[in-house]
C-alpha cells in the first residue's frame, strides 16, 4: 500500500522541512505594536551565532517578514511558518480566547483606554497594555469578522451604487495656455 501526501490547504503554502525541525517555542515573544498591528518575535542564528533573527507577524493579514538569510534570499523559513502559531500560543491570547464576548469587549475596552491615556499623558505605552489590545483585537476578529463579511457579500449592491461607480468623478480637465508668439 502507497502512502498517500496530505492535501496542502490553498490558503497557506506547504509546509517547509525544516520547520519540523522545529517549534514554535524556539521563538521569544519580543514586542507588540498595535499601532501597526504587528508582533515580533526573534530566534538565535544559527548561520550567524550570536546575532538573533526577528521575525514580524502582521496579525491583520497574516504576513510574515524575517530578516534570517533564507528570507534575505526570498525563500520561505522555519521562522516564518512558526510565528502564527507562537503568536497563537502566546499566554496574553490564550487568556483572550477564553473570554465570553462581554469579558472580551471589556478588557479590549480597558486596553484601548489605557493605551490612549500612554500616549496622551507619559508619550509612552506600557508593553504589556500594547499586548492585551493587540491580543483582544485578534479574538474579536477571529470570532466575529467571518460573520461580518459572509453578511455583506449576501447583501446585493443597490444599482445606484454600481452607476455611481462607473460614471466619471469630476469633469475632464483641459488646460488652456495662452498663446505665445515665438521669439
Amino acid at each position: 500500500m502507497v502512502a498517500q501526501p496530505v492535501p496542502q490547504s490553498p490558503a497557506r503554502p506547504p509546509l517547509l522541512s525544516s520547520s519540523l525541525w522545529h517549534c514554535p517555542s524556539e521563538l521569544a515573544f519580543v514586542d507588540a505594536d498595535d499601532k501597526l498591528n504587528v508582533v515580533h518575535y526573534s530566534a538565535p542564528s544559527k548561520s550567524r551565532p550570536g546575532d538573533a533573527n526577528i521575525v514580524a507577524l502582521d496579525i491583520l493579514t497574516g504576513a510574515t517578514l524575517c530578516n534570517c538569510k533564507a528570507a534575505e534570499c526570498g525563500k520561505r523559513c522555519w521562522h516564518q511558518e512558526l510565528v502564527q502559531a507562537a503568536w497563537d500560543g502566546h499566554p496574553a491570547r490564550v487568556l483572550a480566547s477564553r473570554f465570553t464576548d462581554a469579558q472580551l469587549s471589556a478588557a479590549g475596552s480597558k486596553a484601548a483606554h489605557m493605551v490612549a491615556w500612554a500616549r496622551h499623558r507619559r508619550f509612552r505605552v506600557h508593553p504589556l497594555d500594547q499586548l492585551n489590545l493587540l491580543a483582544a483585537r485578534c479574538e474579536y476578529r477571529a470570532r466575529h469578522l467571518p460573520a461580518l463579511v459572509a453578511e455583506v457579500a449576501a447583501e446585493p449592491v443597490p444599482a445606484a451604487v454600481l452607476a455611481a461607480l462607473d460614471a466619471p468623478t469630476h469633469a475632464p480637465l483641459v488646460y488652456r495656455v495662452p498663446y505665445q508668439e515665438p521669439a
